[in-house]
């Protein structure tokens, strides 16, 4: 046997995941508010390339490219077909979102247009915890060690009012005597709201019991006795309070009327609220689903500055630099307007297949799978998946994402497509919120109940249900309505 280099040639076929393949399915799981984002930055790097251009400009450029965002495409189900803009035909494009298989990569809101941006914005913003406590502590302390040692309480300070650290600590940390920072503390917890700067709860209610002159002998001992109000221990707590039945209903509502956080007050910073992608309306020939136009970018190519550039240079590696530049300008246009198509067909096959959830609501929601989607618009179940994950979608029955609508299914018995888990947990949820107080459903009770509704379902199923919707056991709902004060 002998052994030399030599060289042979071979065919074979294999999938490369190109850098134009994986922006591509990137775009796939952006949000519009993260693909304006995205197109901006693009811009920044591409001088032939402008985001949220005007198309009606005078001195526009023309805008090739299969569509534009600021047309964007709608889908009308009275009619099964685009009310505008054909699809894209370029076949190798559209292999790009069936073969890939790279995973990059996250509120209900009710809304029946466009979403609006400046509803987001605050009025006022007032100051922080933070600010007022540092303004009030200039105001009461002079000296400055008193403010020294109020500055660092101040940033012990936690959202809720309460100070996390001990005063041992704090009086550690200044190097002075415990004595100074307990008489600097009474002083800080004189600032209004009552309550802040309390070293536990029993402390904060008690702080703002004092100040709207409710600290009684009887209620102190139920402040000081917390921990068997949380036990639901009524019996023994009016025993220690010497109170009766009548006066301890009576300390309960006292205390429900007092705040626990009171620091909380100083958060003005609303959660933000994620716009819908798509808006499904209910219109005299039917239900539509189309983009949300106030968050999708628009794309325009400069090709006249493109060409100007080149008139005015003859460098072969200027012209490399516009053509690759331009290149990706109007593949990035294809890219988004193949996005924008492959949204909308994902959401009209939701809507077609889960029209009793838009028409009658959640309980009416039917089991749903990936595949049920990839095969009837002929994609992978990759794609769906990477859409369904964070697009969220505006239908008159609240803002949901995508994935919502997708859900396993229970046996039912009228019906052989059977029940999906979702609707079952809503119907669950609604017959608990309808129990009477004094007498909750136990798991074997709703199990029976459902059952009358033609769904099967065991005592596990129903408690495992329970705990992901953080519903409470029957003892402790009953016991929570005594603390209430509705029995």
């Amino acid at each position: 046997m002998q052994f030399f280099p030599a060289q042979q040639l071979r065919q074979k076929q294999s999938l490369v995941i190109t850098a134009q393949l994986q922006q591509a399915i990137r775009l796939l799981t952006l949000t519009n508010v993260e693909l304006k984002d995205f197109v901006e930055n693009q811009c920044e790097e591409n001088p032939f390339l402008e985001a949220n251009a005007s198309r009606d400009a005078s001195n526009a450029d023309p805008a090739p490219g299969p569509a534009a965002q600021d047309q964007a495409p709608e889908l009308d189900f009275s009619q099964g077909k685009m009310a505008a803009d054909g699809p894209i035909t370029d076949t190798a494009f559209d292999n790009q979102f069936e073969t890939g298989r790279l995973d990059l990569g996250r509120t209900r809101t009710r809304a029946s247009g466009d979403f609006d941006a400046l509803s987001l914005v605050a009025a006022d913003e007032g100051l922080s915890l933070y600010a007022h406590a540092c303004a009030e502590a200039e105001r009461l302390f002079a000296d400055p060690t008193d403010r020294m040692i109020a500055l660092a309480i101040i940033d012990a300070l936690e959202p809720s009012g309460r100070i996390g650290q001990s005063v041992e600590e704090i009086a550690s940390f200044v190097m002075v005597d415990i004595g100074r920072v307990c008489v600097v503390l009474a002083q800080l917890q004189q600032i209004e709201p009552a309550g802040l700067f309390a070293r536990d709860l029993c402390e904060c209610l008690r702080l703002q019991a004092r100040d709207r002159n409710l600290l009684t002998q009887d209620f102190a001992i139920l402040l000081d006795n917390l921990e068997l109000l949380g036990s639901g221990n009524l019996k023994a707590l009016t025993k220690l309070c010497k109170a009766s039945p009548e006066r301890m209903n009576e300390m309960l509502r006292t205390l429900r009327s007092l705040d626990p956080k009171p620091g909380a007050q100083f958060d003005f910073r609303a959660d933000p609220i994620q716009p819908p992608d798509l808006i499904v309306q209910r219109r005299p020939d039917g239900w539509a689903i189309e983009l949300n136009r106030s968050t999708l970018p628009a794309v325009r190519i400069r090709e006249n500055y493109a060409k100007d550039v080149l008139e005015k240079g003859r460098d072969e590696t200027l012209k490399s630099f516009v053509s690759e530049r331009v290149s990706e300008a109007r593949w990035l246009d294809r890219a988004i307007a193949q996005r924008n198509e492959t949204a909308l067909k994902i959401g009209a096959e939701i809507v077609r297949l889960q029209i009793g959830f838009f028409e009658k609501g959640p309980a009416h929601l039917k089991p749903l799978v990936l595949r049920d989607i990839a095969d009837a618009i002929g994609m992978h179940e990759s794609t769906i998946s990477r859409v369904t994950a964070s697009l969220m979608m505006a239908t008159p029955q609240g803002t949901f994402r995508l994935k919502a609508f997708f859900s396993s299914g229970l046996a039912h018995d009228t019906n052989s497509d059977g029940e999906s888990a979702a609707a079952i947990k809503y119907k669950l949820k609604k017959l608990i919120e309808s129990e009477p107080a004094d007498a909750p459903y136990s798991d074997d009770t709703i199990v029976k109940i459902m059952a009358k509704e033609g769904v099967r379902l065991a005592r596990r199923t129903v408690a495992k249900y329970r705990e992901m919707e953080n519903i409470p056991s029957s003892f402790q709902r009953k016991r929570n309505a005594v603390l209430a004060g509705r029995l």
